[in-house]
């Protein structure tokens, strides 16, 4: 099993482990879809454990970088991320050594453990084990195999291995291209490609490529993926006992459920002296979720051979010393013995010493065991040199040679991309209500508390297939409004479309996630609900990224009505002593009928806060439309864009952040298309929708001076919103203020008040997912 020391590797390694199925000789007649993926499967098969039995050590460079982020709408924050180089001496006969060149890692609390002497080199370091020849090379050969192989456990998570005894029953195989490398002596090498299709979606079975050398069985390329995605609680025993035990049933909904999606893992191996395939480059990505909390995680090693020694050699070269010695000549071997394992140590630091320029001592007491074996370190006398040695890599989200580019990852994410989804079992289901799921109960001042329900399906029908069902509803205890939508959507490795029909209640700035339970919380606690309503009844189709990228663009087409809503309740927990006005007003929105289609791009460049950060936000819509019950027809087009900018001063122990956007609106939209401003996401210290019209402009900046996990910042916003013509310089709103936040942001606390006009106020927001 793979016992890897972060978080971040453990939620990306999983365990291989192939099961039994039928009995060799005895496969299903559709496991092979052509008889070029018989062959290749039953070589590939019949070598997988074996095929590196020859080395008898080796020594190569190894590079590995690791980060995992915190994922929000604005934008990922880096919560952990690791770089770390090694120098692995593999034997076949000892245990592996490892010279430590350098290791980094930064994460929340790390500036102040270090501080306190609670923290050393070694808790940063990440890495355990070198590539175990003759281990499980679709892991590199760092998991502990045994003599007996895999066998799937009831208190442990593991997958089918394809190239295991009667993995036929689980998969099936067909054959792909033919990749024709080129060697530096000019001879050719084929490899084929064999996809590996399971029988049908399940969380322990992966579905990929191979990339298999026909004459060998030698595995040169992989990328895989899970088949399904993994929940905690449904797929492993001891946790699923305990759910219905109701061990779980006070973790709130927004925590749950526990999934971990492996989108990608990609290995790549070269050819040593024209003879042995080894190591060069493993990717992996997965996305770990805890509710609407979701962690993107990805890992980087990169293997630089600089010698192998195998069986052939190491019989010559003992043949050769025989023989010279014979001869009376003593050679250039020298036979040393050593009193103790401490002093063998010494006399390898004291070589490893000579000619590098930094001085190596043997680490005692600080081993690991990892792939069934203990790896030793040999570490710099001089410590400080560890987190500044030039063989560290650059951090994950750069390029760096030996690494996979950018457009090595795009590959393989389209080589997943072209494989059949896999069949499903039945009709995979899930209902949730209220408070079992975090936006299945909120509270705003339309509907005052509303509890929701969902069911889920996922509907294997068709050539296009699968597809993903979803209906839910939702019903106000103050307004008695019923709302509902049911969506069927088709999502792949690339990309989510879904169609839909629906009665909701909507926001007129989706991206103020009002509905949500930011805003829920602050409206049920104090009285403060920062959106603006609207009744929408219709169809959309909708295109997004995939389920674990990042929402950097977002396209939707509908046909709808709009109805206007009006606020239905006045209470709020802390404020209930105040009476009628807790809440304002919602706008009176006009009754219409529309057809047309939006369009957002979001990307975002840079997730350390110690680096630059650069996001844009570009917005275009355009519609026609009508008053209910006429026949007159109007059309508007509007469009905005946003900037936003982080940079690091001073060694990055302060930070400046800004933000300036603007937007317009051509030809006559109703009154939910104007642009509202006001409240901690647009113009802070003014209280929401202060002013609206249909153009704005808006810009903020701020000084935030960094303390580890936390900021403290001033800042000041300015805005202004009406008639592009009608644009003054007078009638700009400007506010000033205080504020503090932890992780980059991701929960923020403001102190405001504004400086103009009559609607100036001094306000406390607790908000999510700022810029700084």
């Amino acid at each position: 099993m793979i016992d890897l020391r972060t978080a971040a590797c453990a939620a990306l390694l999983t365990t291989l482990a192939p099961t039994l199925g039928s009995p060799l000789g005895a496969q299903a007649p559709d496991t092979y879809l052509d008889p070029v993926a018989r062959s290749l499967h039953e070589v590939a098969r019949e070598n997988w454990q074996a095929i590196d039995e020859s080395i008898v050590r080796y020594t190569a460079l190894i590079q590995q970088r690791i980060a995992a982020a915190i994922r929000t709408p604005l934008k990922d924050r880096t919560l952990y991320r690791n770089e770390t180089a090694v120098r692995a001496f593999w034997d076949r006969e000892y245990e592996p050594l490892l010279q430590i060149l350098g290791t980094r890692a930064q994460y929340p609390g790390r500036e102040i453990a270090e501080r306190e002497g609670n923290l050393t080199w070694l808790d940063d370091l990440a890495f355990d084990a070198p590539f175990e020849p003759g281990g499980d090379r679709l892991l590199f050969g760092i998991t502990d195999q045994g003599e007996e192989g895999y066998e799937p456990r009831d208190d442990d998570f593991w997958f089918a291995h394809p190239l295991a005894a009667g993995a036929d029953s689980l998969y099936r195989y067909r054959s792909g291209d033919t990749l024709t490398l080129a060697l530096p002596d000019g001879r050719t090498l084929q490899t084929v490609k064999l996809d590996v299709l399971p029988r049908e979606a399940d969380v322990h079975r992966i579905t990929g490529a191979l990339w298999i050398e026909p004459e060998s069985g030698a595995l040169v390329q992989a990328v895989y993926r899970l088949s399904q995605q993994f929940d905690a609680m449904r797929d492993v025993p001891e946790l699923q006992e305990e759910e219905e035990r109701g061990s779980f049933k006070y973790v709130p909904g927004l925590l749950k459920p526990w999934t971990f999606d492996m989108n990608l893992v990609a290995i790549e191996y070269g050819l040593w002296d024209f003879e042995i395939w080894l190591p060069r480059t493993m990717r992996v990505e997965g996305e770990a979720a805890a509710g609407i909390m979701k962690f993107p995680v990805s890992m980087d090693i990169s293997y630089r051979i600089e010698s192998v020694t195998t069986e052939e050699e190491e019989a010559q070269a003992l043949a050769a010393a025989a023989a010279a010695a014979q001869a009376g000549d003593p050679g250039s071997l020298t036979e040393r013995h050593f009193e103790s394992r401490a002093e063998a140590m010494a006399f390898i630091a004291e070589l490893l010493s000579d000619g590098s320029g930094v001085s190596y001592e043997p680490l005692a007491g600080s081993n690991r065991v990892a792939a069934g074996r203990e790896s030793r370190f040999i570490v710099p006398e001089d410590r400080s040199l560890i987190t500044t040695s030039p063989d560290l890599p650059p951090p994950i989200w750069d390029d760096a040679p030996g690494f996979a580019s950018d457009e090595d990852l795009e590959e393989w994410v389209t080589t997943l991309a072209d494989l059949p989804a896999p069949p499903i079992r039945g009709i995979p289901w899930a209902a949730n209500w209220g408070w079992h799921r975090p936006d299945l109960i909120r509270y705003n001042r339309v509907e005052g508390p509303a509890v929701g329900g969902r069911f889920q399906a996922r509907l294997g029908m068709g050539p296009l297939g699968p597809w993903n069902f979803s209906a839910s509803g939702f019903m106000g205890l103050a307004d008695l409004e019923p709302k509902a939508r049911l969506t069927l959507e088709k999502s792949t490795v690339m990309r989510r479309v879904a169609v839909g029909a629906y009665r909701e209640l909507q926001a007129t700035d989706p991206r103020g996630r009002y509905l949500e339970f930011g805003n829920t919380l602050n409206a049920f606690l104090f009285g403060r609900d920062d959106g603006e309503y609207f009744l929408a009844t219709g169809l959309d189709l909708t295109w997004r990224p995939p389920e674990a990228g990042r929402d950097s663009h977002f396209f939707r087409a509908y046909v709808e009505r709009q109805d206007p809503v009006s606020k239905k309740i006045d209470f709020a927990l802390f404020r209930s002593w105040s009476g009628d006005g807790i809440f304002r007003p919602n706008i009176p929105g006009d009754r219409v009928e529309e057809v047309g289609a939006e369009l957002r791009l979001s990307p975002w460049w840079g997730t350390d806060p110690l680096l630059p950060q650069v996001g844009l936000d570009l917005y275009g819509h355009g519609a026609l439309w009508r008053e209910a019950g006429t026949t007159d027809q109007s059309d508007y087009a509007r469009g905005s864009a946003t900037l936003r900018v982080a940079v690091p001063l001073a060694g990055g122990r302060w930070r400046l952040g800004t933000e300036i956007g603007g937007g317009t609106t051509w030809g006559v939209s109703p009154l939910q298309r104007h642009w509202f401003l006001g409240g901690p996401s647009s113009l802070r210290g003014y209280g929401a929708s202060t002013v609206f019209g249909s153009s704005f402009t808006r810009a903020r900046t701020e000084v935030a001076r960094r303390f580890d996990v936390a900021t403290v910042s001033v800042f000041g916003d300015a805005g202004w919103a009406g008639r592009r013509e009608a644009f003054d310089t007078e009638d700009i709103l400007y506010g000033v203020g205080i504020g503090g936040s932890v992780l980059d942001g991701l929960i923020r606390l403001d102190l405001s008040h504004g400086l103009t006009g009559s609607s100036r106020q001094l306000r406390l927001d607790l908000y999510l997912d700022a810029i700084l």
